[in-house]
This record gives C-alpha cells, sequence and structure tokens, in this order.
C-alpha cells in the first residue's frame, strides 16, 4: 500500500518496502510518464508507449528540417532521384552551401570596400580638376591684363 508523506521537497510515495520516492511532476501526456509496477515494490519504469511516441516526434522534427534543408538549398532536391538523397548528403551540401555563401559574402565585402575606394579617390581627382580649372582661369585673367598671348594659342588661330 502507498501512503502519502510530506518530504523536503513535497509530497512522497512511501512503497510496501518503506522507501521514500519522491514524486515527479506529472506531464500532460495521457499516460504517466514513470509508474511502479504491481508486485516490483518501489521500481520504477518508464512506459514504453510514451518513450517511443516522445523518440517518434523527436525523429519526425528532425527529418522535417532535414526535408526543409533538401529544398532550400541548390543541387539537393530529395526529389530528384527514386529514393531522395539521404540525410548526410544533405547536410554535407548544406554545410558546403553555407561556406560557399560565406566566401561569397566575403568576396562582396571586399569588392565593396574597393568600390567605396575608388569613389573617394574620383572624388579627390574631381576636386584637383575643379582647383586646376579654376587655377587656370586665373592665370589666363593675368595673360589678358598683361596684353600678353599664351603660347600655345597663336599657333592654334
Amino acid at each position: 500500500m502507498e501512503n502519502q508523506v510530506q518530504g523536503l521537497w513535497g509530497p512522497e510515495r512511501v512503497t510496501r518496502a518503506g522507501l521514500a520516492v519522491p514524486r515527479r511532476p506529472r506531464l500532460s501526456w495521457h499516460l504517466p510518464l514513470e509508474v511502479t509496477r504491481p508486485g516490483t515494490e518501489g521500481v520504477l519504469w518508464t512506459q514504453p508507449a510514451v518513450l517511443a511516441t516522445v523518440e517518434r516526434r523527436r525523429r519526425d522534427k528532425i527529418n522535417n528540417w532535414i526535408v526543409q534543408l533538401s529544398k532550400i538549398i541548390p543541387d539537393c532536391n530529395a526529389d530528384n532521384s527514386k529514393t531522395g538523397a539521404s540525410k548526410g548528403g544533405i547536410l554535407s551540401k548544406a554545410c558546403d552551401y553555407i561556406r560557399e555563401l560565406r566566401q561569397t559574402n566575403q568576396r562582396m565585402q571586399e569588392t565593396f570596400k574597393e568600390a567605396e575606394r575608388l569613389q573617394m579617390d574620383n572624388e579627390l581627382l574631381r576636386q584637383q580638376i575643379e582647383e586646376l580649372k579654376n587655377e587656370n582661369a586665373v592665370l589666363r585673367a593675368q595673360l589678358q591684363q598683361h596684353n600678353l598671348e599664351m603660347v600655345g594659342e597663336s599657333a592654334r588661330q
């Protein structure tokens, strides 16, 4: 017969052998996770149906994620062959694809930095051209004030 005893951490179950076993919180499944088998004197066992259900759900989640990966990764569609791609093959191609994306991203970042550098260089050159044009205009004005002709100007006319 089992009796309820208040222990340090809550109610405990006392078996026929007098062992106090703390109760575990019940999960939301219909079957309890751990029960005492009749006639086993307090030995706890887990119902196989619960374990099988939990394991099946875990496997199904993993398999669903692998299928989603196979649909996302190029050249990895499981529908290409009669049997489909293996899980290991899908994961391998996913790793390869991630590496490829990282390398592409790195190259694009380097290209972007180079484009920014070239843009800054172009802006500096434009500023220098404007400064030289202004200096040229000032020098031409000085030549005209002194009634001097530029050397290259007389040959062109």
